[in-house]
């Protein structure tokens, strides 16, 4: 689990317990750089829950023979989601 500290004015993220923790995502990261398999998570760990209902409903659930049915539901998950303050 990641801890977080005071330093220079900025705030800095501490995410790996160890060094050897480091070392050893570095060199995953790095082998599947080379390989050219990385595949970068920004776009997944930036977009909320409510954007991706969003998206799969312009996207895919207007495609879709039920998409009225789907589409109240996708709304009442993310009215769910609104009042349970995700």
């Amino acid at each position: 689990m990641a801890t977080f500290r005071k330093r220079s004015g900025s705030w800095q993220a501490l995410v790996f317990d160890t060094k050897a923790a480091a070392e050893a995502w570095a060199k995953v990261t790095e082998a599947e750089l080379v390989r050219g398999v990385f595949v970068s998570r920004k776009e997944a760990e930036n977009t909320t829950l409510s954007e991706a209902l969003d998206r799969y409903e312009r996207e895919v659930s207007s495609t879709k023979k039920g998409h009225r049915r789907e589409k109240t539901r996708i709304s009442i998950w993310k009215i769910t989601l609104w009042q349970n303050g995700f």
